[in-house]
Parts: structure tokens; sequence; C-alpha cells
């Protein structure tokens, strides 16, 4: 018996690294997925295109995984997840053993599973491949086994392991990739606030190109970690205008007011470039694209990844984009959520 599931990748309008610190954030769910195919098996078995691949017993997976959750309790406590990445670069197999492990003690399994990862989302572009492989696979393992499960207990394993990659990640990604859509999420105790945008936006989102810059240097969590290490005061200020352009996009995006949606995203850039989080590449990119009052933002944890760029010219766009050097793609806006395949 074979099952296969898929998620999304997601895109962030805009809010990220501020979502972190509660501010909300608007985020797409995009059509680019990852699949998931879950079978029997004695061991626990991975195979995956983009290179990690292997078989051990299951009391071996268990364990490690029991192990990192505990470290996490303990970088935690200290505000500093630095020996949690180290962890996890040690072998490049120790992300998804922990990620499949933790998905077993959550569903109170002790069997073996094989799971072959097929994903169309490029790891480190600020497009949620991480989030979409962490919201499949418990999915995946839930309907192998027979296991109901719904939506909100998907997302909150998924969360679970996106802990793993990015210490104390908002939970904004893995919901639009567990849930799809154009969603407004903001961090928040003692439940986050998801909604879902669809009344206020009914329209579908256009004129959107994605431009990958390369891959980042660093990882999200250790972008995330260098964020928290600014002054305080600093970082703060930024949040703040981070978070009014939040509230302005949802007013923009309401009336389709094409220019201000151009100006937010660009407000946005301003103030992630002055956390430390732009490169050289994507300025370049992002000024050329303001030079014909058109917006450009880089999209996720930054250092590299996906810039997001907007114009009511479509074609315009493209060609700056291509004067640039860059090559760029569209992709839908507000795709479906987790999904099984046939």
């Amino acid at each position: 018996m074979s099952i296969s599931v898929s998620a999304p990748g997601k895109v962030h309008l805009i809010g990220e690294h501020a979502v972190v610190y509660g501010v909300p954030a608007i985020i797409a769910a995009i059509e680019n997925r990852c699949r998931v195919t879950a079978e029997e098996h004695d061991k626990i078995k991975i195979e995956s295109d983009f290179g990690v691949n292997f078989e051990d017993d299951i009391k071996n997976v268990l364990s490690f995984a029991d192990e990192v959750n505990a470290l996490w309790k303990e970088c935690n406590k200290k505000k500093n997840f630095s020996e949690l990445f180290s962890v996890m670069r040690i072998e490049k197999t120790n992300p998804m053993k922990a990620a499949v492990g933790t998905v077993m003690r959550h569903l109170n399994l002790a069997n073996g599973i094989s799971l072959k990862i097929d994903s169309k989302i490029p790891a480190g572009a600020g497009l949620g491949s991480s989030s979409a492989m962490s919201v499949s696979i418990p999915f995946a393992v839930a309907e192998l086994n027979n296991i109901e499960i719904t939506k909100e207990e998907i997302n909150k394993i998924a969360f679970s392991l996106e802990q793993f990659n990015h210490g104390t990640p908002s939970g904004g990604d893995n919901s639009a990739c567990c849930y799809g859509g154009l969603i407004w999420f903001q961090k928040s105790q003692p439940k986050n606030i998801i909604r879902y945008m669809k009344k206020e936006i009914p329209y579908e989102l256009e004129n959107f190109l994605m431009v990958y810059t390369g891959k980042p240097k660093k990882t999200t969590g250790e972008l995330v970690q260098q964020v928290r290490n600014l002054n305080e005061d600093f970082r703060n200020e930024k949040m703040e205008n981070i978070k009014k352009a939040v509230y302005e996009m949802r007013d923009a995006l309401e009336k389709k007011q094409k220019e201000k949606i151009s100006d937010l995203m660009n407000t946005a850039q301003n103030n992630l470039t002055e956390l430390g989080v732009s490169t050289p590449k994507i300025n370049r990119l992002c000024e050329a694209v303001r030079n014909i009052s058109g917006g450009a933002k880089l999209c996720g944890a930054g250092g590299g990844g996906i810039v997001l760029c907007y114009h009511e010219d479509k074609q315009l766009l493209k060609d700056i984009i291509k004067s640039e050097k860059f090559e760029c793609w569209e992709t839908e806006l507000g795709a479906e959520g987790v999904r099984e395949e046939k």
C-alpha cells in the first residue's frame, strides 16, 4: 500500500522577520509543491530528490528525535539555538531523522515506514521548502497508518518540526503550506491568529513575478538569530515600521491600489535591508524595479533566495529583470493547501 500527499510552498507578501515578534504577516501559498509518498517498511527509509537518503532502525531514529527535542528545550531557555543548528549540520540526514522520529512520537507509532520525497520548491529560497515538507510528512504518515488527522493537528506537528530548523519560527510558513490560499497570520498566545483573506481579497493576485538570486550562505534559523542579536531598540523600530506597512498593505490589496502595493513592498525591503538580511545582489534588483515605479522585496529569511517583484505592466517588469541578468517565473498565488494525491 502506498499513499501520496502534497503541500504547497509559500511566499511572504509582507511581514517576514517581524512576524517572529508578533507582527502580522500576509502569506500566500504557491503552486510549487512538495510531494511525499509513504509505504510500509521494516525500518525508517528516506529517499529524496535533494540528496538526503538513508535507512536506519526505528529505535535509532526515535532516540535521536528525543535527543533533539530535549536540546531544543535547552536552547529555548537560553534563547540561543546555535548548538541545535550545529547538531543539525553534523550529518545532512540529521534534520530528516529528527523530523520523522518526532512525527512518529506525535502519532504514537513505532513501526517502520518508507518515505519518498519529491519537492518542486527550491531550498533556501524563502518559499517554504522545509515548511511544505514538515506539513506533508505527518499527513502522509497518518494516512498510511489509517489515523484520522485534522489540518489543525497536522499544522501543530509541522510547527514542532520547523523548530528544529528555525529555533523559534512564527508558525506562519507552515500554516500557509497547510491551509493554502492567502492568509493573515499573527503569532499570538495562547493561540496563533490565522485568518483567510478570500473574503477581503476575492480576486486573483496578478502581475507578481519571482526571481531566484542564489542560495543563502546562512540558514533561516541563523538569520533569525542574527536579527535577534541586534540592538533591541533598533530592531523594534524596524519591526514597528514593518507592522505599519503590513496593515497598509491589507488595505491596498482590498482596494487594488497598485502604486501603493509597490510602495509598501519597497518600504518592507528598506527595513529588511537595515536589519542586515538583504544582499548587494538583491538590492541591485530591487533598485532596478523601483526605477520603473514597481515594487520588489526579498522573501523569507533573506541572505539570498527569492525576490518578489510587482508592476502593473508585467512585460515591462520581465524586461527589466532580464536586463539585470536575472531569470523570473510566474506562479499561482493562493494555491490549495495540503492534500492527498491520487
